[in-house]
């Protein structure tokens, strides 16, 4: 059983399609998807990255090709590989998120239970996120907002109030909450385009009808905090983003409430891959706040 389908996946994986290995074997291309597909289901791992225009190993599809190279006696060591990343203890995970904050929470979980699983993160914005994961740059993300596009799967997370921050100095923050209203014609600090804070906070304004000045843009939650230490002006930020700055205090929005939201997506195609549905659960099982 397991030798038609690890020679059908080695040809695929050495000629780079699942139409070369059927001509290299003299078989039809049905029966070489048949037989990796049956690879992959029964062992419940993903060996190839697919897009419809290529074919990629993923990191233990390059692992099982690593055992496949020569003649087909290894088809023990083959199967134990596979077993082993059944069980989820193999293999790479990769996330980009458009905060550290929810990311760091599910690895942090995942990461117990599946210590021996590599594990990365980068910060990216949430557009560059979703194109990420259609190229395979990355396998999981956590983005601002639920996706329309059908091909992607989301898991709605979490939400984080915005609050103004604002120097101490400042005459506005001697108030404990303050109206949109207020803050007509004031310097801000803003965030760059992309932003789900800097969306959100931007809509409030308008339907408000209020103008600000934007004085300073700037894509790192820190700065926006040290420029309004310095002074330079008032910055949005969520709450979960509050880091201690002398100086520095948060004040609420009295009369809008404001959020950014988290939802932690994949392509759906790949929702049950071992890994990401791993991934995904944990997100769901530990939802809250956003719905």
């Amino acid at each position: 059983m397991y030798q038609r389908w690890l020679e059908a996946f080695h040809f695929v994986a050495r000629l780079g399609s699942f139409t070369a290995a059927a001509k290299k074997l003299g078989v039809g291309q049905p029966t070489i998807s048949t037989h990796v597909k049956s690879l992959e289901d029964h062992f419940r791992v993903e060996l190839f990255y697919r897009d419809g225009r290529s074919t990629r190993l993923t990191p233990i599809g390059q692992a099982l090709l690593d055992i496949t190279h020569g003649l087909y006696g290894h088809e023990e060591e083959a199967v134990a590989l596979l077993s082993s990343a059944h069980g989820h203890d193999v293999g790479s995970l990769r996330i980009a998120a458009l905060r550290p904050t929810e990311a760091l929470e599910v690895l942090t979980e995942f990461h117990a239970a599946h210590p021996n699983v590599r594990l990365s993160v980068i910060l990216r914005t949430s557009p560059t996120v979703l194109a990420q994961l259609l190229r395979f740059e990355c396998d999981v993300g956590v983005v601002g907002y639920k996706p329309i596009d059908p091909r992607y799967f989301s898991v709605a997370y979490d939400r984080h109030r915005i609050v103004l921050v604002i120097n101490q100095k400042h005459p506005l923050a001697k108030r404990r909450k303050i109206r949109l209203g207020d803050l007509q014609d004031q310097k801000f600090i803003a965030r760059a385009e992309g932003s789900t804070t800097r969306t959100s906070f931007e809509a409030a304004l308008r339907k408000s009808g209020v103008s600000v000045r934007t004085v300073l843009e700037t894509d790192s939650r820190e700065a926006v905090m040290r420029a309004v230490a310095h002074g330079i002006g008032i910055g949005v930020i969520t709450e979960s983003e509050l880091m201690p700055m002398e100086g520095v205090r948060p004040v609420v929005i009295e009369d809008a409430q404001l959020f950014t939201y988290a939802h932690v997506v994949c392509l759906a195609e790949r929702r049950n891959r071992p890994l990401i549905s791993v991934f995904l659960d944990i997100a769901a099982q530990r939802a809250h706040g956003s719905r």
